[in-house]
C-alpha cells in the first residue's frame, strides 16, 4: 500500500502492532520511490479526536527545527498519517538482558541517550516514549536512535518532569545494579540517592549532574581505582568465597594429624601374664609399681 502527500510516497511495508485501543495502526515503511527498506516509522490514526490532540505535538511548526526524528504529518483518506524515523537493531532492553557491557560502556551508554534527548528537544510526551527501554535502540559504537510506538498515549497529556526524571532514573538503576549493589561507586550511589530524593527539578538538571559522574567514574576506573579487579582484591574474593572448605579442610587435617600422632607415639602392646602394659601413652609416663610376692 501506498500513501501519497504532495509530492511525497511512502510504501508501507508492514504491519508493526496496533495502539491506542486500536485507534492508531503503526507500520514499517519506505520511500516509494526509492525502496530503500524500512526507513520511517507511520502512524495511521483512524480517530479523527485523537488526531486533534496531537496535532500540536506532530507538526514541523510546532515542533522544534531539531526534532528531526519526525518526518511529516498529513490528512489522507479520512485519516491522519505521522511518520517519523525508524531505527532497526538490538533495543536497549535487549542489551540488558544479555549484560555483557563493561561499566566503561554502560557510562557511555547513559550519556548518549541524555545527549540524544536533549539533541532532538522533542515535546515531553515523546520524551516519556523514547526513554521506554524498548524503544532505545543502539548501534555497535553505543550510539542511540529511538523509536515511536505511542505505547502510553492515553498519558501523553498528562507527562509531567517528574516523569520524565523518574524514567530516566530507571534506566540508571539498572544499567548500573551491580555497582550499586556491591557498592563499588561512591559518585554513582551519590547521583541515583539524588535521584530517588528529587533533588533534581528538571530532566536537564539530571543530564548535568551525570555528566561530572560520567567524568569522575570514568577517571577513576580507567585508573583501576573502582573496579575490583586488581589481583589483591580478585584473591581476597576467591579466599573468602573459600574460606569454608578451607576451615573445613584444617579441621579433618587436625584430627589426622592428632591420630597419625597418638599412633606413633604408642609402644606395641606387649602381652604378660599381667595382662597388657604401656610405659607411656603419648607424653604421659607410666611408673610401675613393684609387686612383691
Amino acid at each position: 500500500m501506498v500513501i501519497k502527500f504532495q509530492d511525497k510516497q511512502y510504501e508501507l511495508i508492514s504491519k508493526i502492532k496496533t495502539m491506542g485501543s486500536g485507534n492508531i495502526e503503526l507500520y514499517a515503511a519506505c520511500d516509494a520511490t526509492k525502496r530503500e527498506g524500512a526507513r520511517y516509522t507511520v502512524a495511521c490514526v483512524n480517530d479523527m479526536e485523537l488526531a486533534r490532540k496531537l496535532v500540536p505535538v506532530t507538526t514541523k511548526n510546532n515542533t522544534s527545527c531539531t526534532f528531526k526524528d519526525l518526518y511529516d504529518s498529513f490528512n489522507a483518506d479520512g485519516r491522519y498519517y505521522i511518520v517519523f524515523s525508524h531505527a532497526d537493531g538490538r533495543s536497549l532492553q535487549q542489551a540488558m538482558d544479555k549484560g555483557n557491557y563493561r561499566l566503561q560502556e554502560r557510562l557511555l551508554l547513559m550519556k548518549n541517550i541524555y545527549a540524544q534527548i536533549f539533541l532532538l528537544n522533542m515535546p515531553e510526551c515523546f520524551v516519556y516514549e523514547a526513554l521506554r527501554k524498548e524503544n532505545i535502540v543502539l548501534d555497535d559504537s553505543l550510539g542511540v536512535r529511538f523509536n515511536y510506538f505511542f505505547t502510553e498515549i492515553n498519558y501523553y497529556w498528562q507527562v509531567q518532569e517528574k516523569d520524565l526524571i523518574n524514567r530516566a532514573g530507571g534506566i540508571v538503576h539498572e544499567l548500573f545494579a551491580r555497582e550499586l549493589e556491591q557498592k563499588k561507586s561512591r559518585d554513582l550511589a551519590e547521583f541515583v540517592m539524588d535521584l530517588d530524593e528529587g533533588r533534581y527539578g528538571y530532566l536537564w538538571d539530571c543530564y548535568v549532574a551525570y555528566d561530572e559522574v560520567y567524568e569522575t567514574v570514568l577517571a577513576k576506573t580507567e585508573h583501576r581505582e573502582l573496579e575490583s579487579g586488581r589481583f589483591w582484591w580478585r584473591a581476597w574474593e576467591r579466599f573468602k568465597k573459600m574460606l569454608p572448605t578451607v576451615r573445613t579442610a584444617l579441621a579433618a587435617a587436625l584430627i589426622v594429624s592428632a591420630a597419625i600422632y597418638l599412633l606413633w607415639s604408642l609402644p606395641n602392646p606387649a602381652l604378660s601374664d599381667n595382662g597388657v602394659s604401656f610405659g607411656q601413652i603419648g607424653t604421659l609416663k607410666i611408673k610401675e609399681m613393684e609387686q612383691t610376692r
